[in-house]
């Protein structure tokens, strides 16, 4: 019954533009049912989904694109921290690693709400699924570069990104 109504709930989410995922249609099944039973009120958050497209180069993301960002924050509201990276496997096997990008969204002012994490390179979903647990929690820009990385890792080039879209820098990462 579970799967069916996952399914259901699928369908109408897609029809809603909401992410067409089956752990999202069964995460908003089941908050549903509770609310039904009359056991809670909590309704689903659909912009901290954390999904990954699965190509050679994955690509994943948890919370708002920048578009979306600005959109309800407005131009002057959003900070975009980003960075072009080269994986260590890359460097090894001597791969052309100019695609391997990263992208934080966070609010502008006060402690700088991370808004959306984008992320472009091996790994992504794994990246994606680890990052997406402290949206849930609220993390900050402040939190992210007080996270000590995992050396050499994919991962730890979000602990370190430090330039700004707005600033006009060299996005390319040069080194520890």
């Amino acid at each position: 019954i579970l799967r069916r109504a996952s399914v259901l709930l699928s369908l109408y989410l897609s029809q809603l533009g909401r992410p067409e995922l089956t752990p999202t249609a069964i995460k908003a099944g089941k908050l549903l049912a509770r609310r039904l039973a009359g056991h809670s009120t909590e309704l689903m958050n659909y912009d901290d989904v954390p999904t990954t497209v699965f190509t050679p180069l994955e690509y994943g993301c948890v919370g708002l694109s920048e578009e979306e960002a600005e959109k309800r924050q407005g131009k002057d509201g959003i900070e975009v921290y980003h960075a072009f990276y080269k994986p260590l496997e890359f460097t090894v096997a001597e791969r052309d690693a100019s695609q391997c990008y990263l992208k934080v969204i966070c609010e502008r002012g006060g402690d700088q709400k991370i808004l959306g994490l984008h992320f472009t390179g091996p790994n992504a979903g794994e990246v994606t699924q680890g990052f997406a647990l402290g949206f849930k929690c609220g993390a900050t820009y402040s939190h992210l570069l007080q996270t000590v990385g995992i050396h050499p890792t994919c991962a730890e080039e979000l602990t370190k990104v430090n330039i700004t879209k707005r600033s006009g820098l060299d996005a390319t990462v040069t080194g520890c």
